[in-house]
């Protein structure tokens, strides 16, 4: 459920990012419709503002716009989702490589306080917190990579999967072997290694959209 934009600065903007964060959500599952008109209501804004949002996000392959049918939520085939892995391995290797050169002592202890959050906190009592708790951990690691343009690309390509996200991590064994792979990469952006930590997120990816991938060919 969207909320209502209460100001007028930047309504565009707002405007955008609110109708991104809920297509990109569980909430609109992939290839659903999406209500251009109760979208702009929820918001309490015209309709124009909404579709300029939507065909923005067409041009970033989330929302697919048929001619005189609407706007649909991007689903994605097997071929789309090897696809994606291959990007996102390229690109968030690179970006975790960058990013080893510029890590401190506080921001390892941010990563390792996420981490040791969940596990204290929600490991036995509620795994759907864990995708929220990784976008927080990488979102860190991003940010030191001090690379906004392949942020901003990572970040698009990262909010088409969130939907397989929640899916993947709904099993506490996946989520285990993940927490265990997100230490080992801690250590390696501790001691500098950025080779190695670019490999270790590298073979994570790889390891997830397998997974993802052998699930959805399953008849």
């Amino acid at each position: 459920m969207v909320k209502k934009i209460v100001t007028n600065r930047n309504l565009r903007q707002n405007v955008y990012e609110a109708v991104r964060n809920f297509i990109v959500s569980h909430e609109v599952p992939p290839g659903a419709k999406i209500d251009e008109e109760a979208l702009a209501n929820d918001l309490g804004v015209s309709k124009t503002p909404v579709r300029e949002a939507l065909s923005k996000l067409a041009h970033e392959s989330i929302v697919q716009i048929i001619p005189n049918r609407g706007s649909y939520k991007v689903k994605l085939s097997t071929e789309d989702l090897l696809e994606i892995m291959i990007i996102r391995e390229t690109l968030e290797g690179l970006c975790v490589r960058l990013a080893a050169k510029h890590v401190n002592y506080k921001t390892i202890n941010k990563l390792k306080s996420i981490l040791d959050d969940f596990e204290k906190n929600y490991l036995e009592s509620d795994i759907s917190r864990y995708p929220e708790a990784l976008q927080k951990f990488h979102t860190i690691i991003y940010s030191m990579s001090k690379s906004p343009r392949l942020i901003r690309i990572i970040q698009s390509i990262y909010d088409l999967t969130r939907l397989f996200r929640l899916q993947y991590f709904n099993n506490p064994e996946r989520v285990k072997r993940s927490l265990k792979v997100h230490r080992e990469l801690i250590d390696a952006l501790e001691t500098g290694e950025g080779e190695l930590a670019e490999k270790i997120r590298k073979e994570a990816i790889r390891f997830a959209y397998e997974s993802l991938m052998k699930r959805v060919s399953e008849p």
